[in-house]
């Protein structure tokens, strides 16, 4: 066996400091792997020859990527970037992507913020004004209530607050002093409900070409100004250093190299057409009622569905993230178009009239066959559940008549009625530029507002999510909602979750449960015959060997 590193990220300014500049493209990784399978020299000679020849490998790149449609071949490219200036709202739109990809962003919780957000171009002059003045309210809001909020940690964490004092005392830096830092985290963390989805963030992205290709054509139609820039500008510095690779991201080089148009129909009209389909359907169908209904289980904000007809699903899913529908009165309706002769085959056709060979399928199509909940959450929330990538994700808009989320800490220093005001500004705001500026309008909405969301994971990526969002070091806020989806998701399968919980109580939990099996089998036998008990023991005694 040989395990040979054939390359991995290095720093651009490294890479500019080489003797020849046209090698240094990943393309040449993709095009030597490409020929793997056909060519039966060693793969080390494969990407020598790639290197020597970067424009046949780029022509090799083409021609297999996209004339054969071996779209994995662009997944051995990684390109990383440095995202700033970029405003929670439109991070969200950028992390849509799940798989090939990899973010770390600022964080709300450990950092403190110093006011920068980001002013849409949507906005005409007055309405920027507008604007600002309502972003420098919730700003004062954070500021003001900061220290009050540390301070109240402090009190009600008397062990912790020790500690710190102590590290402190012992000339522990305050970077180095983690109960410190807990505290303060803790405080910042729920400052943060008042401030706007504009405020400023910055990370680090990877993605492999195969899903920054996606990420540029998906983008480039996006409803806000911000991100069809941010698409732009992720194009621009990538398009000279692996232009085989991204080929699908510009129409005059994909009709170059294939002599046909390339249609971006999908991306254009999809989302916007789903929209205008959906809410035909809803003035149609919302006000007849229907006998048989999917189980739902519910809880405080979230609701655990028990249904498993495909097209049913499917049909709910699309109705639901294309409006502001709840998930009983999508299904509703989702039932009566199923039970009207060719409406749902009428229907299914609308929806993919605009897909293409190269593009994928809609999402919601994925909402079938696992555990499927429906979720009301705040921002806040949002921003850690989406980093859930192996979990079908769909989320509606932002919706202020679903309320806020009021954190407790913010009740405790006497703030719920100030936060209740920079809510209920930045919604007028919001209900005053939505006609105007349609999804733009979202900047205005602050962490503490909320969206339905529509969730599909199979038990094993559940168990992943509540052993992080249920452990103690989780934030509150999707602690709770891991708390309650668990708590749901035992209700339809108890045995399959008899171990779910944080990764702070498993062992206790799966001690506590194994004791528990063990009593309840020890009382049944003992209710048995002593002839049958001593049959009983000796089964159970072979079947443990």
């Amino acid at each position: 066996m040989k395990i040979i590193l054939a390359g991995y990220n290095i720093d651009k300014s490294l890479i500019d400091k080489l003797p020849k500049q046209d090698i240094a493209t990943p393309e040449t990784i993709s095009a030597a792997y490409a020929r793997i399978s056909r060519d039966p020299r060693d793969v080390p000679e494969l990407r020598a020859e790639a290197r020597d020849q970067v424009k046949k490998a780029r022509r090799s790149n083409k021609a297999i990527v996209f004339g054969m449609s071996h779209h994995s071949v662009a997944e051995h490219a990684y390109f990383n970037f440095d995202i700033l200036q970029i405003s929670r709202l439109a991070l969200e739109e950028l992390e849509a992507r799940r798989i090939g990809a990899a973010y770390t962003e600022k964080s709300q919780r450990y950092i403190t913020l110093q006011g920068d957000f980001v002013i849409p171009k949507e906005f005409n002059e007055e309405d920027a004004k507008k604007f600002r003045k309502l972003v420098e309210f919730q700003n004062d809001f954070y500021l003001q209530n900061l220290q009050k909020l540390t301070d109240h940690q402090f009190t009600s964490n008397p062990n912790l607050a020790a500690n710190a004092r102590i590290a402190t005392e012992k000339g522990t830096s305050d970077k180095m002093n983690r109960d410190k830092n807990t505290l303060e985290g803790w405080a910042k963390e729920d400052a943060r409900y008042a401030l706007s989805l504009a405020t400023q963030a910055q990370l680090g992205l990877s993605f492999n070409a195969r899903t920054l290709e996606h990420a540029i054509r998906t983008m480039r139609h996006s409803e806000l100004i911000e991100c069809r820039e941010l698409s732009q500008k992720l194009y621009n510095v990538t398009k000279d250093v692996a232009p085989s690779l991204i080929i699908l991201t510009d129409p005059d080089e994909f009709r170059k190299a294939f002599k046909t148009d390339l249609h971006d129909d999908n991306f254009k009209f999809t989302k916007s057409n789903l929209r205008i389909l959906v809410k035909e359907i809803m003035n149609k169908y919302s006000g007849k009622s229907l006998q048989k209904q999917p189980e739902i289980i519910a809880d405080t904000f979230e609701k655990l569905i028990i249904e498993n007809d495909v097209d049913k699903n499917i049909l709910t899913a699309i109705i639901h993230n294309n409006s502001k529908l709840s998930i009983d009165k999508s299904y509703r309706i989702a039932i009566e178009i199923l039970s009207m002769k060719d409406e749902g085959k009428k229907f299914f056709e609308e929806v993919l009239k605009y897909i293409s060979a190269f593009d994928p399928i809609p999402r919601e199509f994925e909402f079938t066959g696992d555990l499927k909940f429906e979720l009301v959450v705040s921002a806040s929330n949002f921003a850690q559940l989406k980093r859930h990538r192996l979990m079908t994700l769909l989320s509606q808009d932002y919706d202020p008549t679903l309320g806020i989320t009021m954190p407790a800490s913010i009740k405790a220093i006497g703030a719920e009625n100030g936060l209740n005001d920079v809510c209920s500004r930045s919604e007028e705001l919001y209900n005053e530029f939505l006609p105007k500026y349609g999804k733009a309008a979202e900047y205005c909405l602050t962490n503490a507002n909320r969206r339905r969301v529509l969730i599909a994971a199979n038990p094993r990526e559940l168990y992943h999510f509540s052993r992080l969002r249920e452990d103690a070091h989780a934030q509150w806020d999707i602690k709770e909602t891991a708390g309650r989806m668990m708590k749901l998701a035992k209700k339809a399968a108890p045995l399959s979750f008899m171990y779910s919980g944080g990764k702070d109580t498993f062992e206790k939990v799966k001690k506590e449960t194994n004791l528990t099996q063990r009593h309840q089998s020890s009382s049944r036998i003992a209710g048995l015959r002593p002839d049958r008990q001593r049959h009983q023991r000796s089964k159970e005694t072979k079947k443990k060997k």
